[in-house]
C-alpha cells in the first residue's frame, strides 16, 4: 500500500508541472502583436485607409473610423468603417461617408472623423472638420449620424460652432453620457470646448477656453478615473512636433499647464486619437497617432504606443511593435531586445559643455548632446561596455517646431574603438524627426556618424550637429 502510495505521489510530482506550463499558453491566446510604422493590410489584404479618426467599442467588436487617403489627396473621398474582435485584423464594412452623401461633401475636406454613440436616440454621431475642396478658410464642423456603427450615415451639414472658426477637433462622451467637442479655433491659436446637445447633433454651450494663444491642435483625450489627460500637437502641418499634455479634474479647466510628452517629434507621429482598452484584467490606454507622408497621404502610417497614465503624469516610450489583449486590457511595447545604451560612456566629435554627449544616452527625450559648431560630418558614439548583439538602434533626432530637416547617416560598429564598420547605411533616410532602424552586429562601439541635415526649406544647412536620444536594444 505504502508503495502505491509512493507512486501516486512521484506521478503527481511529474503530471502537476506539466499543467501549470500549458496555463501560460492558454492565458495569452488572444495577445495579439502589431507592428508600428509598417504598411497596414485589412483582412482581405487591401491597404487600410483609417487615418486621423476614431475607434468605438460596441460590445467585443472595434470598430474604427477614418479618412480614407488612398487616392494621395487631401480632399474627401470617404470616410471608412473597419472593424475587429482582436485589434489587430480589420475587415472593411462600409463607407460611412462619401462624396455622394450630400452635395456638399462632393468637393469638400472631411478631416478627424470620430464617432460616438447616444444612448438616449440610439443614434451613432459622427463629427468632423470640414473645409471646401479650395482651401482651409471655412473652418466648420461636419455632422452625420446612423442607427448603425457602419452605416450609412445621414449628413446634416455643417457650421462653425458659436460662429467660430472650427478646423482640428474631436469629441468627447462623459461618463455621466454629457458629450464634448474640443474644437482648434482662431487659426489654431485657441483651443475652446464646447458642450453638446443632448442628441448630440449640435452646440449647446460654449465653456471656458482651455488654451489661449498656445497654437495647438490635433486634440487627443482620455479619463482615467476622475481626471482628464488632454495631449495636443503644436500647428506645422503635415510635419511631426512635440506633443504635449495637460490634466484637469473637470473638463471645464482649470487645465494644468503644458507638460511634453515624448520625444520632440512625437516618434515623427501627430495625435490621432486615445482609446482605452477595458478587459478582464482591467484597462489600459493606448495612443494612436498619424505618420504623416506628405508626399504620399495614402501611405501615411499608423503608431500605437501604450500611453502610461500614474496621477497627474503622461508618459509615451517607443517600441516597434505593440502586444494587446483585447479580452484582459493588456497593453505592452515589445522591443528587439533590451536597451544596452542608457547611461553607458559617451562620446562625441565636438560637444558644448552644457550640452555633453551623455545628454543623449540619458533616458530622457528632452535633454541632448550638441556640437560645438556646424561641421559635417560629425559623430556621436556610446560604449555599451562589452561585446553586445545590436538588434535596433532608434534615434531622436535634433526638430524644432517641426523644422522640416532630416539627417542623413551611417551607423558604425566597432569592437576596439578603433576599426569601424558601417552597419547600416542610411544616407538615403528621408524620415522626419525619428528613426528605428533593425539591424545585425556585434560590437561594443555603436557609433551615429552625420554625414548632412538636409533642409529642404533653407539654401544653407545652419544646423548644427545634435542629438535629443540615441537608444541601442540588443543582447
Amino acid at each position: 500500500m505504502m508503495k502505491s502510495w509512493l507512486k501516486l505521489i512521484l506521478l503527481l510530482a511529474l503530471i502537476v508541472p506539466c499543467l501549470t506550463l500549458q496555463l501560460p499558453k492558454e492565458a495569452s491566446a488572444a495577445v495579439q502583436t502589431i507592428a508600428n510604422g509598417t504598411p497596414w493590410k485589412d483582412v482581405n489584404n487591401a491597404s487600410f485607409q483609417a487615418h486621423a479618426g476614431s475607434i468605438l467599442q460596441v460590445g467585443s467588436t472595434y470598430y474604427w473610423y477614418g479618412e480614407d487617403k488612398i487616392h494621395n489627396s487631401a480632399n474627401f473621398k470617404a470616410v471608412t468603417v473597419y472593424s475587429s474582435t482582436n485589434l489587430k485584423n480589420w475587415t472593411w464594412r462600409s463607407y460611412a461617408l462619401t462624396t455622394a452623401s450630400s452635395p456638399e461633401l462632393a468637393s469638400a475636406k472631411i478631416e478627424r472623423p470620430k464617432v460616438i454613440y447616444n444612448e438616449a436616440t440610439n443614434k451613432y454621431v459622427l463629427w468632423a472638420h470640414y473645409e471646401d475642396g479650395n482651401g482651409y478658410t471655412l473652418a466648420r464642423v461636419a455632422v452625420a449620424s446612423s442607427s448603425s456603427p457602419i452605416g450609412p450615415f445621414t449628413y446634416h451639414g455643417s457650421f462653425r460652432p458659436n460662429s467660430k472658426e472650427s478646423r482640428d477637433m474631436t469629441i468627447f462622451k462623459d461618463t455621466d453620457g454629457q458629450a464634448y467637442l474640443f474644437s482648434s479655433s482662431d487659426n489654431n491659436y485657441n483651443l475652446r470646448l464646447y458642450k453638446l446637445t443632448p442628441d448630440y447633433l449640435g452646440i449647446a454651450q460654449e465653456m471656458n477656453m482651455i488654451y489661449e494663444g498656445d497654437h495647438r491642435e490635433a486634440p487627443a483625450i482620455v479619463k482615467k478615473g476622475s481626471l482628464y489627460y488632454l495631449i495636443t500637437s503644436g500647428a506645422t502641418g503635415w510635419y511631426p512636433n512635440q506633443a504635449m499634455y495637460s490634466t484637469a479634474t473637470s473638463l471645464n479647466g482649470p487645465w494644468s499647464a503644458l507638460q511634453p510628452i515624448g520625444d520632440p517629434s512625437t516618434f515623427y507621429t501627430q495625435p490621432a486619437f486615445i482609446f482605452t482598452i477595458q478587459g478582464s484584467s482591467g484597462s489600459n490606454a493606448i495612443y494612436v497617432g498619424d505618420r504623416w507622408n506628405p508626399s504620399a497621404l495614402g501611405d501615411s502610417r499608423y503608431v500605437w504606443l501604450p500611453l502610461v497614465l500614474n496621477g497627474t503624469s503622461a508618459s509615451l516610450t517607443y517600441s516597434d511593435q505593440i502586444q494587446v489583449d483585447a479580452d484582459t486590457g493588456f497593453v505592452a511595447g515589445v522591443n528587439n531586445g533590451t536597451l544596452l545604451s542608457q547611461g553607458k560612456p559617451a562620446t562625441a566629435q565636438t560637444a558644448q559643455a552644457a550640452y555633453p554627449a551623455s545628454r543623449a544616452n540619458d533616458g530622457n527625450y528632452q535633454t541632448g548632446w550638441v556640437a560645438t559648431g556646424v561641421t559635417w560630418p560629425h559623430w556621436w558614439q556610446v560604449d555599451l561596455g562589452a561585446v553586445k548583439s545590436i538588434k535596433n538602434v532608434q534615434i531622436s533626432w535634433y526638430m524644432y517646431k517641426g523644422s522640416e530637416a532630416f539627417y542623413k547617416y551611417k551607423i558604425e560598429t566597432s569592437s576596439d574603438n578603433v576599426n569601424w564598420t558601417v552597419a547600416l547605411d542610411r544616407t538615403g533616410n528621408t524620415t522626419y524627426g525619428f528613426t528605428s532602424d533593425s539591424l545585425t552586429a556585434t560590437a561594443r562601439y555603436v557609433r551615429i556618424n552625420m554625414v548632412d541635415a538636409d533642409l529642404w526649406n533653407n539654401p544653407g544647412n545652419w544646423y548644427t550637429p545634435q542629438l535629443w536620444e540615441v537608444k541601442v536594444f540588443g543582447t
